[in-house]
């Protein structure tokens, strides 16, 4: 079966509360001694805080939601053996982006060096609704909304570039993950 590189970019509603969204938002929120601020020269900028070092217990609950939605997408797009048996994940993150036009992550993709190269996919959970702020796949001609509970999936190499817009009315708040390829002593080497 033919597909466009657009069916690999799958959206899922609903994943997590409303409410729930709402209190990781206040507990980020009440968390600031925890937030790293993230920049670059002409490229990204939003405050972020490392949920699988600070907040061991949501790292779990979040992992199950996430990979409910993966498991899911696996299935949906019939990718059988072409999936590692076993994977790793990087760190899951809470990410805010501010109005005002300063906190943004132009077009870009999420894999562009070795370190990177064990990213396979990506996965975006929204905890809000603010006005602007989607994540926007230029090539695809794709636009993902923030509402929360939604969640993106998607793979992070060059066929999908992607760029997160700049909330216009109030911050955005988002969960993000990357699963990796497992080290190469666990994955059978394939001829």
């Amino acid at each position: 079966m033919a597909r466009l590189l657009s069916d690999y970019v799958k959206i899922y509603e609903d994943t997590l509360a409303p409410a729930r969204c709402r209190s990781l938002i206040d507990r980020f929120e009440t968390s600031a001694a925890q937030h790293e601020r993230m920049e670059a020269e002409r490229s990204y900028s939003f405050a972020e805080l490392n949920v699988s070092r600070h907040w061991p217990e949501v790292e779990v609950e979040i992992f199950a939601v996430m990979m409910g939605c993966i498991e899911r997408y696996w299935s949906a797009l019939q990718i059988g053996g072409s999936w590692p048996k076993q994977v790793d994940a990087e760190r899951v993150r809470l990410k805010r982006y501010l109005p005002g036009g300063k906190d943004k992550f132009p077009t870009h993709v999420d894999v562009m060096n070795s370190e990177q190269s064990r990213r396979f996919l990506t996965a975006i959970l929204y905890l809000n609704e603010p006005g602007g702020g989607e994540t926007v796949f230029p090539q695809l001609d794709l636009i993902v909304k923030p509402a929360a509970g939604r969640m993106v999936v998607f793979p992070p190499l060059w066929l999908f570039p992607h760029a997160g817009l700049p909330p216009r009315d109030r911050a955005k708040y988002i969960l993000h993950r990357y699963l990796w390829y497992p080290p190469a002593s666990v994955s059978p080497s394939t001829p």
